[in-house]
């Protein structure tokens, strides 16, 4: 069985697209969707219910609780859900859905594929994820990969990769029942859900991947995160004006690298522990001894642009 966690925040104009594209999947494989609501006020609630009332046997819609206030709150939230229903035992998969995007109609049968392609074995923690095409808001193509358009390396997928620089994008992603069974333990700082994920998996599984897309990846003016042409001065600009955020990035990154060494200490190699606590104390050093940690252990990213970025940044 594959659940599908849709999170949904005021998502009223885009939801049945999203919502419609997911239930006509041409797959045979069976599916459900678990959807949680973090407190919209655009209507999107009687949205759910409608398509909760009209699909009993694929939606469950979960009761109003208190909002989390972000999309990690809320994706976080909906794997609790999955732990406490049960809904994720040996053998089943759980996929991320955003509310305003469209899934292709191969989509689960794609990366149900690339899954049991990349575990081998259905015992080993396995995360897979794909290409978009990022759209405009009527679906119009801006770019036919959304790893070009960020300037994303999927390949770089080491656990030193990817404590600074996620490359795996929720809306793609997979994980099989082992890496949910890992992920029972919520740091209180990190960056995404997608990124803890994905370090789990990095340290303790596999990472697989399509340069392929696999959904349209919609594009407007409010989209939580959105993507930014990496060829665009402003992609640059808008970084260089945005110190604070920036600054909490990086807190989270180093809190989200020190919760995993600190609650995984058991399950960690002694190389995979080293290189988490040379990661998370490195604003303890001074300008020179930071430089040096970055260049010592390849915590670089993967332009060199982005890479300056951060020797002044952390």
């Amino acid at each position: 069985m594959i659940t599908i966690l849709l999170a949904c925040y005021n998502g009223k104009e885009y939801l049945p697209a999203q919502l419609d594209s997911i239930l006509t999947q041409n797959t045979q494989a069976a599916f459900s969707v678990l959807i949680r609501d973090d407190g919209s006020t655009d209507g999107s609630w009687e949205v759910l219910e409608d398509y909760a009332g009209r699909y009993p046997e694929r939606i469950t819609l979960l009761p109003k609780t208190q909002p989390t206030g972000s999309a990690k709150g809320n994706f976080f939230a909906l794997l609790d859900a999955v732990g406490e229903k049960e809904l994720c035992r040996p053998g089943d998969y759980l996929m991320f859905s955003d509310q305003d995007d469209v899934w292709l109609p191969d989509k689960v049968e794609r990366t149900l594929a690339l899954m049991e392609q990349t575990q081998g074995s259905p015992a080993v923690p396995a995360l897979v994820h794909g290409n978009l095409k990022v759209v405009d808001k009527d679906l119009k193509v801006l770019n036919p990969s959304f790893f070009a358009f960020q300037g994303i390396s999927p390949q770089r997928c080491s656990l030193t990769n990817l404590l600074v620089q996620n490359c795996i994008t929720g809306c793609t992603m997979m994980i099989n029942q082992p890496l949910f069974a890992l992920a029972d333990k919520t740091p209180p700082e990190c960056a995404m859900h997608d990124w803890w994920l994905g370090l789990l998996a990095a340290c303790f599984g596999k990472i697989g991947y399509t340069i392929e897309p696999l959904m349209l990846y919609r594009q407007h003016g409010d989209n939580s995160v959105g993507a930014k042409d990496i060829r665009d001065l402003s992609f640059y600009t808008h970084k260089l004006s945005q110190k604070e955020q920036i600054q909490k990035n990086y807190r989270e990154m180093f809190a989200q690298a020190e919760f995993l060494c600190r609650e995984y200490e058991d399950k960690l190699s002694d190389q995979q522990k080293e290189i988490l606590q040379a990661w998370y104390t490195i604003p303890k050093l001074g300008r020179f001894g930071k430089a040096r940690r970055i260049l010592q252990y390849g915590f670089t990213k993967n332009t060199w642009l982005r890479t300056l970025g951060q020797f002044f940044s952390i």
